[in-house]
C-alpha cells in the first residue's frame, strides 16, 4: 500500500478520476486528516470544472483534435492551480513572517536622522561644558533623571548637536551628534525603555554606506536602550569608543582617568574617518 501525503500529480488525477480504487482511498483520508488538502482539492474541481466548461459548452461532442486541446487545456489549468498554490503559500509566508525586530527598525531611521542633522562644523570654540550640560538637562527632561550624557572629547569628539530621534512603540529617543577634527561624525541614540536587548553589546551587521563601511552597536542597561553608529570612522576606533560607553552607561558614571587616555590613544591611532 503506498502512503504518504499526495502529491500535486496524485491531487490531480484524483480529481480527473485516474487514481486506483485503493490509492483514491487513501487520498481521500488524507483529504479528511487535512482541511487544507481538501481545500486544494476543491480549488483543483472548480478550475477544472471551468476548464471544462469553456471547452465542452452545451455537452457538444467534440472532434478528436478538440478533445485533444481540451486535455491540454486541462493540463494547463491544472498547472495554474499548482502556480496559483505556491503563490497563495508564499504570500501567506511574507504575511506570517515575524516583523523586523524593534532595534533594527530603531537603527534603520537612526541612519536616517545621523545623516540629516545640520550640517555646521563646530570651529572648535564652543563652550563644550555648556553644551554638556545643556545637553545633560534637556536628555533628563525627555528620558528622565538617569539619562547619561557622554563627554567624548578624550575620544577627539565634541558635542555638536542634540535633537529628537526616532519614536520606536511610542517610546521617545534622543539624539546625541559628535563630530571631530578629522571628518568624523558619531551618534548617539538613548531611548526610554527597552528593546528586548541585554547587557551585551549587539553588533548589527555593518553594510556599505555612502561614504564608507556603516557601524552600528546597540546595548540596554540602566533602564534605557543605546545606539552607536558611525559612517566611514575607522574600525578599531569605534570599537574602543563603543566598548568604552557601553561600561560607563551601565554603571551610569563619567568616564575615568584609564578611560580617556585609552580613547586618546585610539584617537590618536586611527585613520582619518571617510567622508
Amino acid at each position: 500500500m503506498k502512503s504518504g501525503q499526495p502529491t500535486w500529480e496524485e491531487l490531480n488525477a484524483y480529481v480527473d478520476g485516474e487514481l486506483t480504487d485503493e490509492r483514491a482511498a487513501e487520498v481521500a483520508a488524507a483529504l479528511g486528516r487535512d482541511p487544507a488538502l481538501a481545500d486544494q482539492v476543491a480549488a483543483l474541481h472548480r478550475l477544472k470544472g471551468a476548464a471544462q466548461g469553456l471547452v465542452e459548452e452545451g455537452g457538444i461532442d467534440l472532434p478528436s483534435e478538440k478533445r485533444q486541446a481540451a486535455a491540454w487545456l486541462r493540463s494547463g489549468m491544472a498547472l495554474a492551480a499548482s502556480l496559483t498554490m505556491v503563490f497563495l503559500l508564499g504570500g501567506l509566508w511574507i504575511l506570517l513572517s515575524p516583523p523586523p525586530e524593534r532595534h533594527v527598525v530603531w537603527a534603520t531611521q537612526a541612519w536616517v536622522t545621523h545623516a540629516n542633522w545640520p550640517a555646521a562644523a563646530s570651529d572648535g570654540s564652543r563652550d563644550q561644558n555648556g553644551e554638556q550640560t545643556a545637553a545633560l538637562r534637556l536628555a533628563q527632561q525627555k528620558l528622565g533623571p538617569a539619562a547619561y550624557v557622554p563627554d567624548l572629547l578624550s575620544a577627539g569628539l565634541s558635542l555638536d548637536h542634540v535633537g529628537d530621534g526616532p519614536v520606536i512603540d511610542g517610546m521617545p529617543s534622543l539624539h546625541l551628534g559628535y563630530r571631530g577634527t578629522r571628518g568624523c561624525r558619531l551618534s548617539l541614540f538613548l531611548l526610554a525603555g527597552g528593546l528586548g536587548l541585554d547587557q551585551q553589546m549587539l553588533d548589527l551587521a555593518p553594510d556599505a554606506g555612502s561614504a564608507g563601511p556603516r557601524q552600528a552597536i546597540a546595548w540596554q542597561g540602566g533602564g534605557f536602550s543605546t545606539l552607536l553608529l558611525a559612517e566611514g570612522m575607522d574600525p578599531l576606533r569605534f570599537a574602543e569608543i563603543a566598548r568604552r560607553l557601553f561600561r560607563a552607561s551601565l554603571e551610569q558614571r563619567p568616564f575615568g582617568r584609564e578611560t580617556r587616555l585609552a580613547l586618546q590613544r585610539s584617537y590618536a591611532q586611527a585613520e582619518r574617518c571617510l567622508t
